[in-house]
């Protein structure tokens, strides 16, 4: 009991004495399109709501990828596409911010000569509390846990006349479903382009009248980098005993549509052959 108290007590000194994150940054991402050897200028806002002082510290560093589990990589075991790190250069690298002050941090994108396909990378933002300007209202705690926040802001960089979004739905599988009551849709998706997308679309079920039972959406997915594959599940909820076929809709990318159809028994007992 004693160790769940302590516990307690350190999560309300953390999140209600010291609020860990003061920033808001806009964009949450960047995602462009350069030509080889030129160079793009934008900027972030930077904006501090919050009732204390910051100092706000920019850099860059590698990608941070996330992979669901139905993640497959390239057959060359492939695991990182190139960096753009080095292509970043900002016009400063430390601003302070008062509360509810902000600022604008402008950066540029250089792009070499002989760069293709898609480049990627992360900027960086680590918030630091200034304390000689922490507020009254900050103060009224006898108590502090000095926490630095880390941000981190993906950046896409796909090469003009080289970037294809590409991609092709391998394979399209019927399965019972997790509880024995619903039916499970496998859907496997490469990327066979040379820049990352985020497919989504819709699967039909169809009876053998060529009716729609079921209308399912398949939500946006996270980054699937060109020759990765990703298996996407849908669970369809209970159907009568019947054969059905499922249609798979997938946006690939803007105005590109690709679609895979496959046949499937559903028997009385709960078994999708």
């Amino acid at each position: 009991m004693k160790k769940y108290l302590i516990l307690s007590l350190i999560l309300f000194l953390l999140f209600s004495v010291f609020p860990a994150y003061a920033l808001d940054i806009d964009p949450m991402r960047l995602e462009y399109t350069i030509a080889p050897g030129k160079t793009y200028s934008g900027s972030f806002r930077i904006s501090n709501p919050s009732n204390f002082a910051v100092d706000v510290f920019l850099s860059t560093d590698e990608y941070r990828y996330i992979f669901t589990e139905g993640t497959i990589p390239p057959e060359d075991k492939r695991k990182a596409l190139p960096s753009c790190k080095g292509w970043f250069q900002f016009g400063r690298t430390k601003l302070s911010l008062n509360p509810g002050e902000f600022a604008d941090a402008k950066f540029f994108i250089t792009v070499p000569k002989n760069a293709a396909r898609e480049h990627l990378c992360a900027v960086i933002f680590d918030e630091k509390r200034t304390l000689e300007k922490i507020t009254a209202k900050a103060k009224a705690g006898n108590v502090q846990l000095h926490v630095t926040p880390r941000f981190s802001i993906p950046v896409y960089v796909s090469i003009k006349n080289t970037a294809r979004a590409e991609a092709a739905i391998t394979n399209i599988a019927a399965a019972s479903g997790p509880n024995g009551d619903s039916v499970k849709i496998d859907i496997t998706l490469k990327n066979t382009g040379t820049v990352h997308i985020r497919p989504f679309g819709t699967l039909v079920i169809l009876n053998q009248n060529s009716e729609i039972v079921k209308d399912l959406p398949i939500g946006k997915t996270l980054p699937l980098f060109p020759g990765y594959t990703t298996q996407i599940p849908v669970i369809c909820p209970k159907l009568p005993a019947g054969k059905y076929s499922a249609v798979a809709t997938i946006e690939t990318s803007e105005n590109t549509i690709i679609q895979k159809k496959t046949i499937f028994v559903l028997k009385n007992t709960g078994e999708v052959r």
